[in-house]
């Protein structure tokens, strides 16, 4: 079983892998860089792990590119998560704090409504 201490590890090396990707990406500001960057973070083992996570744990995912959506079987329960957000040319990966606080609200109940990820 896939524990939250498993999906920090994997997000360490994620943000290690591709840190270097998303700088580059945001100055050169072009489209088929975004593009090719954010198809490898959605095949990251860092992703799968999330998605593992909240599968053993009950939950239904479907995703919009970088941004997960997690819901119980009563459909009035859903969480969203963007592990990484894109806006135009911009990459920005989420810090681990605010991923972790939306994993541990995957462990315990939930009354119905929509979470969503707080922005800046």
């Amino acid at each position: 079983m896939v524990r939250i201490e498993d999906i920090e590890r994997k997000f360490r090396k994620f943000r290690s892998k591709f840190w270097e990707d998303v700088v580059d990406t945001n100055l050169s500001k072009k489209d088929a860089d975004v593009e090719k960057l954010k198809t490898k973070m959605i095949e990251s083992d860092y992703f799968e792990t999330v998605k593992r996570f909240a599968e053993e744990r009950g939950w239904k995912i479907s995703s919009k590119d970088t941004m997960l959506t997690i819901q119980k079987d009563d459909k009035k329960t859903t969480v969203e998560i963007p592990l990484v957000e894109i806006d135009e040319d911009t990459i920005f990966i989420q810090p681990w704090s605010r991923v972790a606080e939306k994993l541990e609200a995957l462990e315990k109940p939930l009354s119905g409504g929509v979470k969503k990820a707080d922005k800046d």
